[in-house]
């Protein structure tokens, strides 16, 4: 039997809850992951139109860390966003903070990723609007990421930027120059600009620093990063942003390790497969193998649950999503003609189904018709008994 992420928090979750802390929002993941698509979330009965064929399918916890509810959340935020972006060439910009600033994150994750954004946003805002570089208002897409490739902290905020903006004449402006902006002064206004944001974060109270940062060790480690170089990473531009939008589409639902990387339990710990990256000798494709105790892969992987209702995805600029973002005038310089449909609807899940070999599993395995739907039943309930009379007496009535 395949292991899943599901199988490892129903088998041993309890027994880490009970002798380590979790705060509500990782005991709400464990809680959701546990149990997806069982009977504790109610379903429906699916019966061939004809009568051939009915089955019971359980209900999703649409938990945004779980792995079986990614497919379908992911394939509609990829599908909204590759039709909000701009027809024209991206960057993609990678900061990268300290990870001695790590201890600090785990305290305090949402203000701490405040901080990111706002500062990676007004770096990249007050630079490309500077005629120097662009001079106008480029469309900036910033999505949060936490872990590395086993799952230890690795904070990091990708930002998929325009190479190019709508000036405030309402023309299409291209950068000076073919790196959009210089690493290294974008680099250190951002080093600045967080560091900044982040002491008056701590002095206002919106960020707790754990009893092992005093003032003085603070102000320590403040001079000790202001004279360090931080990682901070911009590629060629691509010729869409569609590939990596697709590239983040993965990271932002599912939680931090797919069930694919899962290989065993075996004498207490988990195997999982991970890629190893150029700092440890590889080339960022090359896989390898670890493992790790049970009790140290949940605990890395429960600490990258983001807090409930936090925005990880965020758009900026041209790419706000609100009526000032002038992405409708940028579109129209740009000849794009407008079919009337505003991308950021919210649309259903089906049309994504239809189209992935997934729907085999809702057609009739003998009569290949679209299964339909009917007898929803609650949280917690078996399917009512009528259910199952549903399918013939529908099939003799159609």
């Amino acid at each position: 039997m395949a292991i899943t992420l599901q199988s490892i928090f129903a088998e041993h979750f309890d027994s880490f809850a009970s002798r380590y802390c979790c705060s509500i929002d990782m005991v709400h993941a464990a809680w959701c992951i546990q149990r997806c698509r069982t009977r504790s979330f109610g379903g429906h009965v699916n019966s061939c139109p004809d009568g051939h064929f009915h089955s019971i399918a359980y209900n999703s916890c649409r938990h945004r860390c779980c792995p079986l509810c990614a497919w379908a959340a992911r394939e509609k935020w990829l599908s909204r966003w590759k039709q909000r972006l701009l027809p024209c060439p991206h960057h993609h910009i990678i900061f990268t903070l300290p990870s001695e600033l790590n201890i600090i994150w785990r305290w305090n994750k949402s203000a701490y990723a405040e901080v990111l954004f706002a500062a990676a946003s007004q770096t990249l805002n007050e630079l490309l609007d500077d005629p120097k570089y662009l001079g106008a208002r480029a469309g900036l897409l910033c999505a949060l990421h936490t872990w590395n490739q086993t799952l230890l902290p690795h904070v990091h905020l990708h930002c998929l930027v325009t190479a190019g903006g709508l000036t405030k004449q309402g023309t299409w402006a291209s950068p000076k120059k073919d790196c959009l902006l210089p690493r290294k002064v974008l680099m250190i206004k951002f080093r600045g600009k967080f560091k900044a944001m982040l002491l008056e974060a701590i002095r206002s109270g919106k960020i707790r620093l754990p009893d092992s940062i005093g003032k003085v060790e603070l102000a320590k480690l403040m001079a000790k990063l202001g004279g360090k170089p931080w990682n901070v990473k911009i590629f060629d531009a691509y010729r869409h942003g569609n590939g990596v939008a697709t590239y983040l589409a993965r990271y932002i639902k599912g939680g931090p390790i797919g069930q694919s990387r899962l290989l065993s339990v075996r004498e207490g710990k988990v195997i999982f497969r991970y890629r190893i990256g150029t700092q440890s000798g590889g080339d960022g494709k090359r896989q390898g193998v670890t493992e790790l105790p049970i009790d140290t892969f949940l605990g890395r992987w429960l600490q990258h649950v983001p807090p409930r209702r936090f925005q990880t995805v965020r758009g900026y600029g041209l790419y706000s999503g609100n009526q000032h973002s002038r992405l409708a005038e940028a579109r129209a310089v740009l000849g794009v003609v407008s079919d009337g449909n505003d991308p950021s609807d919210p649309e259903s899940s089906q049309p994504w189904c239809e189209s992935s070999e997934l729907d085999a599993s809702r057609c009739c395995p003998l009569c290949g018709k679209q299964l339909v739907s009917h007898h929803e039943f609650a949280w917690g309930r078996d399917p009512p008994v009528s259910a199952f009379s549903w399918t013939l007496s529908h099939g003799q009535a159609a």
